[in-house]
């Protein structure tokens, strides 16, 4: 049986027709099943496993506080060799499609809103928090070396110097004092307040309505972790317009809102978490390093403005 032959099949069994598409990702295709309900089809990127971890999660996590909803999955199964999952549907357009009708002010207006839906997430709460500090651990990292939020970073660095150690090498100058120093920042320890990390906070993962209000925050899971909610306000700020496709300065003007409502004081922290997630994620979507995603990390790992900071 081919593949579409089986999603067709499954389709058919729950009364879903093609014209209830949604949308896909790089996981999944999403139908809409009911008012309330959509059902997910899924690629060899995710498995059972990973499904069921965060159907756990998304029932442990108590966002009562939020204006805006998180993912909640009611069921997971395989079907004619095909994951399946049963989840909420959260209302709305991602805000990645609609940042290019938006104007300057628009943008603008768009990128407080966004900061905000960023800080809020720092109110939910996990009951029990994350074993280990984060969700998918895959066993590679272990809870006996990390005490702490940084200790959690230092691993991650460790475990993936590994594997980018001869590209890294080849692409930023100066990569073994770089590695150093940044070893010997987290080594320091993390005092702050702990928070729900999604770790992957940009416009692809948010959703809006037709007013521009956000209805909800989706994909937990590549990075989730619990540690300091500016980690998530970095990548939020760096992945809004990674590659400055709107052509509009986006890269600049949202460093100024954030540093305007923050203040001045989380920009060391800003640029040293954009180094510490372009390390770590420097070959999430390309084992061999040779994508556009790689590229932009490196250009990150050797920004001289980011290091003088430090």
């Amino acid at each position: 049986m081919t593949i579409f032959n089986a999603k067709s099949i499954i389709l058919d069994k729950f009364g879903i027709s093609k014209s209830n598409f949604l949308g896909s990702g790089m996981e999944s295709e999403v139908y809409a099943y009911d008012d309330n309900k959509v059902v997910k089809l899924y690629n060899d990127m995710s498995d059972s496993n990973k499904q069921r971890i965060l159907k756990g999660f998304y029932s442990k996590i108590d966002s009562s506080s939020l204006s805006y909803e998180l993912p909640f999955i009611y069921d997971t199964f395989e079907e004619n060799g095909i994951l399946v999952t049963i989840e909420k549907r959260i209302e709305g357009n991602n805000l990645q499609s609609m940042l290019s009708k938006m104007n300057y002010i628009e943008q603008n207006n768009m990128m407080e809103t966004y900061l905000n839906a960023n800080i809020e997430l720092k109110s939910v709460k996990i009951k029990p928090n994350l074993e280990g500090y984060i969700l998918f651990n895959d066993q590679q990292i272990s809870s006996l070396n990390i005490n702490s939020w940084f200790d959690l970073l230092k691993e991650e660095i460790f475990r993936k110097r590994k594997e980018l150690e001869s590209y890294l090498k080849r692409d930023v100058v100066n990569y073994d004092a770089k590695v150093k120093q940044l070893v010997e920042i987290l080594s320091l320890g993390y005092e702050g307040e702990y928070s729900l990390i999604h770790g992957d906070f940009y416009p692809g993962n948010v959703m809006i309505n037709e007013s521009g209000k956000v209805t909800g925050l989706i994909d937990f899971g590549l990075m989730t972790m619990y540690g300091d909610n500016l980690f998530d306000i970095a990548i939020g700020w760096v992945c809004f317009d990674m590659y400055n496709e709107l052509n509009t300065n986006i890269y600049e003007r949202y460093l100024n809102i954030i540093i305007s409502t923050l203040g001045e004081d989380v920009r060391k922290r800003l640029y040293f978490y954009v180094l510490i997630y372009s390390y770590i994620s420097a070959n999430f979507y390309s084992h061999n390093c040779e994508d556009g995603h790689y590229q932009w990390c490196v250009r990150n790992l050797n920004n001289k403005n980011y290091w003088e900071v430090l």
